[in-house]
This record gives structure tokens, C-alpha cells and sequence, in this order.
């Protein structure tokens, strides 16, 4: 299996091939949404002035979290068809606590699950439509959560058509209703070892009457190049 990373947050830029269905899209957003090889990606969570640091390793087939240098890990294990999210307590992995995938990570706008960008696993994506986003011509994915736990009943995925990036994302909650719960947004962008990766990403969640109540940035450093 090729390994893959939900930015959790790494996000490449580089064209694939032209995607035909939606879980081709899907698919080509979860390859440039990589950690490539064993490389670390340091950066902070960040909620007004105060900061939470957070690194991400990619290591086999696991994507791996360290939040406030290690104080608190956990880790989204990838398989062929599957992927689980776990925690790592005392050195050992233990299946994530289902009531703790949706709380707030320290008091910020960014949940476990949100993290871990969980939802782009989701199964049988459905395209809705196209629109523009900020210029680009994107596709809109629509996937049904598969399981019972987490905030969100369903996402909306927003794709440029010209390089498979992610654009946006909007977590909604359960239906009928269908609200807007929270926001994904790609604001910056560097380039790292010749690929483009997530510089900032603002994560942004709406009251009920779907005002913006909180803002929160995930912000990624550019690693240092081995031997400086």
C-alpha cells in the first residue's frame, strides 16, 4: 500500500493523472496529502496568543501525533481497505477513546478527528458539483460518515481540478438539518523538497444561528534540510 497522510496535513500540489470518478478524486487527494518517506513535520496549534506545539511522523503505515513535545500521542493507522484511530499510552496503542475523538484539543477550535483529517477515509464519496474557490475550479465531494462516532454526520470535500489539492472542507451536523458545523480552509502554502506542503490551514467553527464562533490555525513550519 502507498503510504498516505491526512495533513494530517501535508499537502502536495503535484498533478496526477485525470481522475474519472469520485473515488479517484478521493483517492489522488489522499496521495498528494502525504508525509513523504520518513520526513517530520513540526508546527503549532494556534488559538489567539496561545500556542500548542504538535509534530507529525509518518512511520510504515502510521501517521503519528505528538502534541505539547510528546506529552500526548496518537497515531491514524492505515490499511488496505480500513484505517483506526489510537491513542499511545505508557508505549502501547490502544484504540481511541470513542467520547475523545471529537473533543477540542486544548481548548482550540481542532478536534482529534479533525487532526487527522479522518473523514477523507470515508467510503463511496459522491461528486455534487462544480464551483470556484478563490479562482480555481473545484470539484465538490460529498461523503457520509460509516460510523458512529465523531461529530460530523457528513463532509463536504472541495478539489481543484487542476492539481487534486484540497481546498476546503465543511463538517456538517446531523440531519435534517444539516448545519454547518465547522470549516477547513488552505490559506498558505510552502514547498518542501520539491513538492508543495500546508503552510496554514484556518479551522474555523459556527454557532447554531451559523455565525463563526471560533477561529484556530494550524501552522507548519519548513523542516530544516538534514545536516543544518
Amino acid at each position: 500500500m502507498k503510504v498516505i497522510l491526512a495533513l494530517s496535513l501535508s499537502l502536495a500540489l503535484s498533478p496526477f493523472s485525470q481522475a474519472q470518478t469520485a473515488e479517484d478524486i478521493m483517492s489522488s487527494v489522499r496521495q498528494v496529502a502525504v508525509l513523504q518517506g520518513s520526513q517530520d513535520l513540526s508546527g503549532v496549534i494556534r488559538k489567539g496568543s496561545k500556542k500548542t506545539p504538535l509534530t507529525l511522523f509518518l512511520r510504515g503505515k502510521d501517521i503519528q501525533f505528538a502534541l505539547n513535545g510528546g506529552a500526548e500521542r496518537f497515531h491514524l493507522r492505515l490499511n488496505e481497505d480500513t484505517q483506526q484511530l489510537r491513542e499511545l499510552v505508557g508505549g502501547k496503542s490502544r484504540p481511541f477513546p470513542s467520547a475523545k475523538i471529537s473533543a477540542p484539543i486544548s481548548n482550540t477550535d481542532v478536534s482529534y478527528e479533525d487532526l487527522a483529517l479522518k473523514f477523507l477515509y470515508w467510503p463511496q464519496p459522491r461528486i455534487i458539483q462544480e464551483e470556484k474557490i478563490n479562482g480555481q475550479l473545484c470539484w465538490r465531494l460529498h461523503v457520509v460518515n460509516p460510523e458512529k462516532t465523531g461529530r460530523y454526520r457528513e463532509v463536504s470535500v472541495w478539489v481543484t481540478k487542476n492539481q487534486r489539492a484540497l481546498m476546503r472542507v465543511v463538517g456538517y451536523g446531523p440531519r435534517p438539518a444539516t448545519v454547518a458545523l465547522k470549516q477547513f480552509e488552505i490559506t498558505d502554502v510552502m514547498k518542501v523538497n520539491g513538492v508543495f506542503t500546508v503552510e496554514t490551514m484556518k479551522v474555523s467553527t459556527f454557532s447554531k444561528d451559523r455565525r463563526v464562533s471560533g477561529i484556530t490555525y494550524l501552522e507548519f513550519k519548513k523542516p530544516k534540510r538534514k545536516g543544518r
